[in-house]
């Protein structure tokens, strides 16, 4: 039974450990006025790169630059995005040819030629014990 209890123990605070989570501090600057609210989408797979962020969060805007904090995520690779939603709709709004009429940008200041970067492109390694990221929007 001794033994029982100290294993329960040990693996109480070895699962407690491994579930650590971090904190992404993301500032987002090259905002020109403060109006709407910047979002960050957080993707931790290619395949749901732009399409269903794991977490989001949001900030109300400031001229120049916001500081978004995304909490308790555990230490590993993302891709982050980010737009500045002036209409408060919701969604990045795009002219008739799909091109985006708000601010946007992506972690690594990534690019894509003729549409956006890839996931690969846009990745930011988060150590455990948190760590930060500056997106630029456009």
């Amino acid at each position: 039974m001794k033994q029982y209890v100290r294993f329960a123990i040990v693996a109480t605070f070895a699962s407690a450990a491994m579930a650590r989570a971090s904190d992404l501090t993301v500032d987002v600057q090259g905002l020109k006025d403060g109006k709407g609210t910047v979002l960050v989408g957080v993707y931790d797979r290619a395949g749901d790169f732009l399409k269903k962020p794991m977490r989001t969060s949001a900030a109300a805007a400031r001229p120049d630059k916001v500081r978004v904090v995304i909490a308790g995520l555990p230490a590993g690779e993302y891709a982050l995005s980010a737009f500045k939603d002036d209409n408060g709709n919701g969604k990045l709004d795009v002219n008739p040819a799909g091109m985006p009429i708000e601010p946007y940008g992506f972690s690594n200041d990534a690019a894509g030629s003729y549409g956006p970067p890839s996931y690969r492109a846009s990745l930011v390694h988060l150590p455990e014990g948190g760590g930060s990221t500056t997106i630029t929007l456009r």
